[in-house]
């Protein structure tokens, strides 16, 4: 919050927020890196959850319950770290698409390119149409290469259901039949 800001903040809104902040930041730190965020992406997540929370109208009387706010800020915290996710899966996607192209610019021919185009293509489709749990375990095993043990402690799931979704994952990889359309254009 800038000077001017606080200028203007009601009497005593300071130091509630402060003390809310510093009752409850550590916590959600730690929660946003077990979700697989980085130390930056983190500390952007819990700010932005902080905001968030700042902007509800009874913001002040929860805050009186820290169980009740830790609650809140943690619900608002797993859809900030969410949102983190599926913004660093995008990149990757892009990321993989200029992979591609720098490909071109090697000796394979244009008929291959477009091949292997088509084919991230269809397997990005395919983790997109996945369940929930088992598109995250993909998402953090194979792209983010994050170990089973560490993906099983993220997701608060057993070592051995990792195991048994990246097998399932896999197999619907080889079987899916994805067609990319204009629709899918829009998710």
């Amino acid at each position: 919050m800038n000077s001017a800001t606080a200028a203007h903040a009601p009497a005593g809104f300071l130091s509630w927020v402060s003390a809310l902040v510093h009752a409850h930041r550590a916590r959600l730190l730690a929660y946003a890196r077990r979700r697989g965020l980085d130390a930056e992406e983190s500390l952007d997540a819990v700010q932005d959850t902080f905001a968030s929370f700042l902007k509800l109208p009874e913001a002040r009387s929860i805050a009186k319950d820290s169980d009740d706010a830790l609650k809140l800020l943690t619900v608002i915290l797993r859809h900030h770290t969410q949102n983190a996710s599926r913004r660093r899966a995008r990149r990757a996607a892009h990321h993989d698409a200029g992979e591609v192209a720098l490909a071109a610019s090697n000796e394979e021919s244009s008929e291959a390119i477009i091949a292997r185009a088509e084919e991230l293509g269809r397997v990005h489709g395919c983790i997109l149409r996945m369940a929930r749990l088992q598109r995250e375990v993909v998402m953090l095993s194979l792209l983010d290469e994050q170990p089973r043990e560490q993906v099983a402690q993220l997701l608060d799931i057993s070592d051995g259901y990792v195991r048994v979704l990246l097998h399932r994952a896999r197999e619907h990889l080889r079987s899916c039949p994805f067609e990319y359309d204009d629709d899918d254009a829009r998710e």
